[in-house]
């Protein structure tokens, strides 16, 4: 009960905060400021988030290896556990859009704060105009100095299930002739997806090796990619999960 009395208190001020932004900031940021500054205070939601998270969730998160984080442009692929990371990966590679289905963009008040940060928007009804979206709008997105963040698992997968990995990652990287980099995290152990009931504890964030991509192939590149995140994911996972302990 607990666990999920905090959750609900989460999303309450979830919501009162999103409305806020997408009524106050968000236009206002997005008439009068080009994309890059006007990124990093429509982003200031997240750092609020984060504050909100820990406070009535006692969620906190770090970064396992920060000196491991490159400088340069690149695509970013990581694990999709939760809604967690589709908000907190992006304050680590700034500026940077996430690749997102176009359904989001229809949400009340999350769409047009979404539309704000100028994300890859990709229709996943028809498979191959989905991949031509990505490569397309990922490629004017590093063209104009913004890092892409992909999931490749297409949608969120709960701890202990798999799911392939689309090679549209590495094909963006390959075509843009970019390095990609893999990153893993354990968010799903405390922010179950689909669920309102949080966990207290520290999620972990591990980055990978930055892969050059000249003469290699997509499927090979994303298998490679994809057997390095379920690796240090499933380790991320079982090292914390003694920290999951239910206290409904």
């Amino acid at each position: 009960m607990i666990s999920f009395t905090r959750g609900l208190i989460f999303y309450i001020g979830y919501v009162i905060s999103i409305i806020f932004y997408s009524v106050f900031v968000t236009p206002f940021a997005w008439l009068l400021l080009p994309f890059k500054q006007r990124y990093y205070i429509v982003t200031s939601w997240i750092r609020f988030l984060g504050w909100w998270l820990k406070v009535t969730c006692g969620i906190s998160y770090e970064l396992e290896n920060p000196q491991d984080l490159p400088k340069e442009l690149c695509v970013v692929v990581a694990n999709h556990q939760s809604i967690w990371e589709t908000f907190f990966l992006q304050q680590y590679f700034a500026p940077q859009c996430v690749a997102a289905k176009k359904e989001l963009m229809y949400i009340p008040f999350v769409g047009f704060t979404l539309r704000a940060l100028n994300p890859v928007v990709i229709d996943r009804s028809k498979k191959q105009n989905a991949l031509k979206q990505l490569i397309q709008q990922g490629k004017e997105r590093l063209n104009d100095g913004v890092s892409v963040l992909i999931f490749p698992e297409g949608t969120r997968v709960p701890m202990g299930e798999l799911k392939p990995h689309f090679a549209g990652g590495a094909m963006l990287a390959i075509k843009a002739e970019i390095g990609i980099l893999p990153i893993a995290h354990n968010a799903g152990l405390y922010w179950p997806p689909g669920k309102i009931s949080k966990f207290p504890g520290t999620i972990k964030i591990r980055v990978g090796q930055l892969t050059q991509t000249i003469d290699r192939k997509p499927k090979e590149l994303s298998k490679e990619l994809e057997d390095w995140i379920r690796e240090n994911s499933d380790e991320l996972c079982h090292q914390n999960n003694i920290q999951l302990v239910s206290t409904d």
